[in-house]
């Protein structure tokens, strides 16, 4: 009876995991969030990876690009708009942001000017979500669900050199060779054009696919994850990545391209 409630049990947890990574579609959505209300609409479209822009702007990071025109703007802030939302997720699947999901979740921020005082205050925004962090540095570890990446090395490296942070960098194209601990960059990131002259029309040439298929697999090797971004919304592409094994599309069109993939293998 115990044997037949414990494979009951193994069944249950397994049926729940494969539909957990089957819900995941494999997009970073760049689209800057104004409210929390689309975050979690994109975590129930399968959307769990995010990138968005942050600014400090007296004393608060806000979801912006750009400086807004006055004092009185009603830009949201990264807390409201992300990690309150991502937090409450995390809390109430106890301990994970997509219940039964086994991986870490991406959040990419792109800091806009000011690195260290940009860090500083996400690491005092930060601290009652700390639980939620994934990170590694030399002197510690810690198993979240959320890794906070950023793309510019040359703000990571102005930001460590006033105390080792939790952040991760985005890798590009040419960080593939370098073999980085995948601890301290997890992800590459690699523009469509830069692997591909195809338009994303008709079929791919098959050169081409073999190229982002060696690609894929040399980051896979590195135990790292690959997204292809500025690539055409279609489903075309969303086959694409699919039958590459590509990780990732990073689009601003989250939402339509999310129904383009199916059930993901």
């Amino acid at each position: 009876m115990k044997k037949l409630v414990l494979i009951c049990v193994v069944v249950i947890l397994t049926t729940q995991l494969s539909l957990a990574q089957k819900n995941a579609k494999p997009i970073i959505s760049s689209h800057n969030f104004t409210t929390n209300a689309e975050l979690w609409e994109s975590i129930g479209n399968g959307v769990i990876n995010f990138q968005a822009d942050v600014m400090y702007i007296y004393g608060k990071l806000f979801v912006t690009a750009l400086m807004p025109d006055s004092a009185s703007h009603k830009l949201p802030t990264l807390t409201d708009a992300y990690l309150y939302p991502l937090y409450n997720q995390y809390k109430k699947n106890n301990g994970e942001i997509l219940q039964g999901y086994p991986e870490d979740i991406f959040l990419i921020l792109k800091f806009n000017n000011q690195p260290i005082q940009i860090y500083k205050q996400l690491a005092a925004e930060m601290r009652p979500f700390s639980d939620m962090l994934s990170y590694k540095t030399e002197a510690a570890e810690h198993k979240g669900k959320l890794k906070i990446l950023i793309k510019d090395k040359e703000y990571l490296d102005k930001i460590n050199a006033v105390k080792p942070s939790f952040l991760s960098l985005v890798g590009n194209l040419s960080d593939i060779d370098k073999n980085v601990d995948p601890g301290k960059m997890p992800l590459i990131e690699v523009e469509f054009s830069e692997i591909t002259s195809w338009k994303g029309i008709g079929t791919i040439p098959f050169e081409e696919f073999m190229k982002i298929k060696e690609i894929v697999a040399k980051v896979h090797a590195q135990n790292k994850k690959i997204s292809i971004t500025n690539c055409p919304s279609s489903k075309t592409i969303a086959d694409l990545i699919q039958s590459s094994k590509a990780d990732f599309i990073n689009t601003r069109e989250a939402a339509r391209m999310a129904g383009y993939f199916g059930a993901v293998k």
